[in-house]
């Protein structure tokens, strides 16, 4: 998710609310602060830096006023009794105040609600108004002050911006964001060597996406572990991550626990990453082929040679050398059957030649 996705939904809210309640009046007149941060990122784009900074301050400065105003229309609004008898509920309120002509009031609420939902307010007016208080923090802004520093080689600087974001990621208006977040800051700990920095930004990402869950875990180690014939197929048939966000913080994290010599984690983490592609994979296939249904690996890596698209998908986010990956770390592991199982599919049945070659070499010496 980048900012400018961001930008661009703020202009589209920015239609819908003009387009909904032309009545609004103007009385607040200051420039808005996603339009400053607009320009901020316009000025980083061209590599116009210090303009960058300046105008993200400026952003900065104008969501603190911006919050000032809405807690004081709103409180002005509310305060009437014909308001305050209808109680917290969020719709009665909206009935009374379009019964009213609040329509700046109207503007802040349904601006809120459009970005959060009424579900994240509990539909509480009163817990609305305690979130406007929170908003002063510009999370997003500081995001791309600390890109700037990065830029500019000030990395701890950059660090101490991504923090400021983390801490005040509850704000931002797409979610997601705090994966790019953690991302950057993983990227800027690999580029420093401070291995700690990045690990913990890469596994606060897949602690969102299944690695806290020990059932799943336990169940790959058992199946991994298992001497029963086609478990290369079979482990794909039981396990499904949709966690696509997550893809290349596990192969990061496979890496770091193999330089430590964690060599259990280092396949889990690899194990997930594989499955995660997978679990995308596959789902392309069903969208393309309402006929197709997963079978075997053997079938699975025919279909895939039918799309140039998911082979070139496949070599840039590192499937096959995953795969291949599994089978070494799975002998250090101890695990046998599995991955010389795996291994075999893919020196027989992958459509990279590379690659193919690449597991016929490792089963050869595994023969050998």
């Amino acid at each position: 998710i980048t900012l400018k996705k961001l930008l661009k939904a703020h202009i589209l809210l920015f239609i819908i609310l003009n387009c909904c309640l032309p009545l609004f009046s103007k009385d607040n007149n200051e420039i808005k602060s996603w339009k400053i941060l607009q320009k901020a990122e316009q000025s980083f784009d061209t590599n116009y830096f210090a303009d960058s900074i300046k105008y993200c301050n400026d952003a900065i400065s104008a969501r603190k006023k911006e919050c000032e105003y809405s807690i004081e229309v709103l409180e002005k609004a509310l305060k009437p009794y014909d308001v305050r008898k209808v109680g917290d509920f969020v719709p009665d309120v909206i009935k009374v105040l379009k019964e009213r002509q609040e329509y700046k009031a109207l503007e802040i609420i349904n601006e809120n609600i459009y970005y959060k939902g009424l579900d994240f307010f509990d539909q509480s007016i009163t817990k609305l108004i305690q979130y406007i208080k929170t908003k002063s923090e510009y999370p997003e802004a500081y995001f791309l002050i600390a890109k700037i520093y990065e830029v500019e080689g000030e990395y701890n600087l950059a660090l101490n911006y991504l923090d400021k974001v983390y801490e005040h990621s509850h704000l931002l208006e797409i979610p997601s964001m705090l994966n790019d977040v953690l991302y950057k800051k993983a990227e800027i700990g690999k580029y420093l060597n401070d291995i700690p920095i990045q690990e913990k930004s890469l596994l606060l990402i897949a602690e969102k996406a299944s690695y806290k869950d020990e059932t799943l875990k336990n169940a790959l180690i058992r199946t991994s572990r298992s001497i029963k014939e086609n478990n290369s197929s079979k482990i794909f048939s039981l396990y499904r991550i949709d966690s696509i966000f997550a893809l290349d913080a596990y192969y990061e994290l496979s890496k770091i626990k193999y330089n430590f010599k964690q060599f259990k984690d280092a396949y889990l983490f690899n194990l997930y990453a594989v499955l995660i592609s997978f679990t995308h994979i596959n789902s392309i296939l069903q969208d393309r082929d309402s006929d197709y249904e997963y079978t075997t690996l053997e079938n699975f890596f025919y279909q895939i040679s039918k799309y140039d698209d998911i082979l070139e998908w496949c070599n840039s986010k590192n499937f096959w050398k995953g795969l291949c990956d599994i089978y070494d770390l799975g002998l250090l592991n101890g695990f046998r059957r599995f991955p010389i199982d795996l291994i075999t599919v893919l020196s027989k049945n992958c459509p990279d030649k590379y690659w193919k070659s690449v597991a016929l070499e490792k089963l050869a010496t595994q023969k050998s």
